[in-house]
Parts: C-alpha cells; sequence; structure tokens
C-alpha cells in the first residue's frame, strides 16, 4: 500500500506532527481504535501512529484531517475544533491545560498571555516549533488573535481551545474564525459560571 506520508527526518516537532498526533489521540479515545484504522487504511497510510518527534510532508495533516471528516461524518471544521476541545479537556492532556492556565487569573489575562505562549513553550521543548500569535484589543472585551500556519486547521484548534479555556475560567465568550489567519473573540461575561479549580503547584498523585 503506498503512503501518502513523504520522507520522515528527526528533526524536532513541527505543527504537522503535533496536530497529527492530537487527530489521532482525539480519533481513538473518541471513537475508538476501529474508526482510526478506516482512517488509515482510506488515506493508503502505510503506518497507523504518527511520532511528535518526526517532521511530515508540509499539509499532511489537513490532508489526513479530510479523511478523518469523511469516515466520522463531521466537517473537517468541527473535528479540528474538537481536536482543540480534547487537548484541553483530557484528562490525559492536562499539561496542555496547565500550559494554558499559567497565563493569568483570568481569561482577558490568559487571552494576553497566548502572544508569549511559543516563547513559554519552547522553555520546556526547545525542539518545538509553534506558530507565532498576535494578540489586538479592538475594543472593550473585543479581541482579535491572528496566528500565521501553513495549516488550515490550525485556527480551528485555536477556536476549540479557546472555547474550552473559556469555560475553564468561567467566561461567557463568543467565539468565531472571520478570515483564515483571525479570530475575533468577545467576552460577554467574564463571571458567567464558577471557575475550575487551577493551582501553580502539580498537584501530588
Amino acid at each position: 500500500m503506498q503512503s501518502m506520508l513523504g520522507p520522515e527526518r528527526k528533526v524536532g516537532m513541527d505543527m504537522d506532527a503535533l496536530m497529527l498526533r492530537s487527530l489521532q489521540g482525539y480519533v481513538l479515545d473518541t471513537f475508538g481504535l476501529a474508526s482510526w484504522q478506516e482512517i488509515c487504511r482510506r488515506a493508503e497510510l502505510s503506518v497507523e501512529t504518527f511520532e511528535p518527534m518526526l517532521r511530515y510532508d508540509p499539509g499532511t495533516a489537513d490532508r489526513i484531517a479530510q479523511v478523518a471528516a469523511q469516515v466520522l461524518g463531521r466537517p473537517v471544521e468541527a473535528v479540528w475544533e474538537d481536536v482543540g476541545t480534547y487537548l484541553v479537556t483530557n484528562p490525559d492532556r492536562e499539561g496542555v491545560r496547565r500550559l494554558l492556565r499559567f497565563g493569568g487569573m483570568s481569561y482577558a489575562d490568559f487571552l494576553h498571555s497566548l502572544e508569549e505562549l511559543p516563547g513559554r513553550a519552547r522553555l520546556a521543548m526547545p525542539d518545538l516549533d509553534l506558530p507565532e500569535v498576535t494578540l489586538d484589543e479592538v475594543g472593550p472585551d473585543q479581541f482579535e488573535l491572528r496566528c500565521q500556519s501553513h495549516l488550515a486547521g490550525t485556527q480551528r484548534v485555536l477556536v476549540g481551545m479557546l472555547t474550552a479555556m473559556a469555560d475553564d475560567y468561567g467566561a461567557l465568550c463568543l467565539i468565531e474564525p472571520v478570515a483564515a489567519d483571525c479570530t475575533k473573540i468577545s467576552v460577554l461575561d467574564s463571571r458567567h459560571s464558577k471557575a475550575r479549580a487551577f493551582a501553580l503547584a502539580m498537584p501530588e498523585r
């Protein structure tokens, strides 16, 4: 069976590898092994596991996501948004939530911290290659988040993560993509519900 994947090189983590690994985890945990194997079969992949420390051909994540959307019977945008939500809310991905919650005490603080996120992430994982993001406050509690990425799915993953983090902070927000590289965020009520508990120190197991 011919693989859609091009040559792979161990040169650090890039967005395709991260997105593919996240998509794999989401499908396996939510829909099960049979669904993931069907996606791999239809995509004519020679492997069923994506490694975060490998590099894949640019755009591979978007191509596999299109196949996943067909198998799951959902729009590809919804699949990617669910991946973003999964990364924040799944107990096995607590490290992602903690990295984001270090941004501040309020949802607005969190939004302002996103410009620093690629740098903070690289402190923990020097080989991590995240796209840069910029945040503009265009009005009271009105923000525009821009992210330049070669992957169309990146923005939708961000939408899912932003939505999940709004719930985490107890904020009521309207979050909508308005351009290929821009998401608009309106904070309607910063104290809509009780925020999830969060402590700077890692909980003891």
